[in-house]
């Protein structure tokens, strides 16, 4: 798996084949096959390993932090994620990845979900303890945010890993927290 990802952050990606993941990894093709019966096995692991990561840490932030803090800090811990770990920037854009391996396409959406969801109870959380109404409805506000996040990750990628993503996610997040909350 770490020789995917490490595959994943070239800057010039290079058709992924498990004859050159073996390869990379030292060890034959059939011992991959031993721990995986196919590549797509291995992306659906690294994006397991993505959610376990990512949601246990927002769990964490969400019991820490008051509710219109959540959403900021959540989309900057997945940029965080992804400057720390190219590869998976790759795989959150969805990019790498070809029409049969539909499985783990819907793997990657629903996860953007659960963060949709995470946000969403961030920005109700607020509304039900501040008794006050967002700027911007509830539904634009997530479609928002979402939206920030995955233009972030998609310019780390555009950038070849080059881009300060999670430095200019915390300028945006000023301006987008004054126009989402009620001063």
């Amino acid at each position: 798996m770490q020789s995917l990802a490490s595959m994943l952050e070239e800057k010039n990606l290079v058709k992924i084949t498990t004859a050159e993941l073996a390869k990379r990894s030292e060890i034959s093709e059939a011992a991959i096959y031993k721990h995986f019966p196919s590549k797509r096995k291995v992306y659906e692991e690294l994006v397991s390993f993505f959610e376990e990561s990512i949601f246990t840490r927002i769990k964490s932030i969400k019991e820490e932090s008051k509710p219109e803090d959540v959403p900021g800090q959540l989309i900057s811990l997945i940029l965080k994620f992804c400057e720390m770990n190219k590869g998976f920037s790759r795989i959150l854009t969805r990019e790498i990845f070809t029409a049969d391996e539909l499985k783990i396409i819907d793997k990657v959406s629903n996860c953007f979900e659960k963060i949709n969801i995470e946000i969403r109870q961030s920005l109700q959380d607020y509304e039900r303890t501040t008794k006050k109404k967002l700027n911007l409805n509830l539904s634009t506000s997530c479609d928002l945010l979402l939206s920030c996040l995955e233009g972030q990750i998609q310019s780390f990628v555009r950038s070849k890993f080059k881009k300060d993503i999670s430095s200019s996610w915390e300028d945006q997040w000023i301006f987008l927290k004054k126009a989402i909350f009620v001063n």
